[in-house]
């Protein structure tokens, strides 16, 4: 079943976020403050039978968002969105889609802290493993160990079971995640990868993950 979901975004918190430095923290934190997303998630919540439901409907609808890359939507090798600027926009690559969907996810009822977690180019959300349905699960879920918390790897643009990888990404190591403050998890790797868009001349990725 589909349904059309109707977002009042004042103009005054999209313009804020297109004026703030896009960077994966502000994004971020801005995501997990964000009162218009409930409204989003109570409609998701009313519509479903049971939080697994509920939880599949969240990953569904920022699937649905039409991806884009940045250099195709904004004209810019890097641009991190926040929530409003991904809804009014109707549109962001696997960065923005990710932050939008920790933001949903730390919405009531599900309260989640929340968090990103970043294979070779690509971007997911984290979620904590205590706290999330074991049958949303796939088979053998990707847990993220951050801080001692194990996290479950959640897609954003696919809405495959918790723990999947989306089709079309291949599994890699992961580099580092951000859950409050960054965490390096793979180092030879994530220098590896710094060192690979420094050589293509993509230094404001790397500046936007600061």
């Amino acid at each position: 079943m589909r349904e059309d979901i109707r977002i009042p975004i004042p103009r005054s918190v999209y313009q804020a976020a297109r004026e703030e430095k896009a960077a994966i923290p502000n994004a971020v934190t801005a995501a997990q403050n964000n009162e218009f997303l409930d409204g989003i998630v109570r409609r998701i919540i009313d519509s479903s039978s049971s939080l697994p439901e509920a939880l599949h409907a969240v990953q569904s609808f920022v699937d649905t968002i039409d991806y884009a890359t940045d250099i195709e939507s904004t004209e810019t090798i890097e641009y991190v969105r926040h929530p409003s600027e991904t809804l009014v926009d109707g549109e962001g690559d696997c960065e923005d889609k990710a932050v939008l969907l920790a933001g949903l996810l730390s919405c009531p009822p599900f309260n989640y802290k929340t968090g990103l977690v970043f294979p070779p180019k690509h971007c997911a959300t984290l979620a904590p493993w205590k706290h999330l349905p074991t049958q949303s699960f796939s088979a053998d879920p990707l847990i993220v160990t951050v801080n001692g918390t194990e996290f479950v790897y959640v897609e954003s643009v696919a809405a495959v079971p918790l723990g999947n990888w989306a089709e079309d990404y291949g599994q890699g190591p992961i580099l580092a995640s951000y859950v409050d403050f960054w965490e390096i998890h793979d180092m030879n790797s994530l220098i590896a990868s710094a060192e690979h868009a420094l050589g293509d001349g993509l230094f404001p990725t790397l500046r936007a993950y600061t």
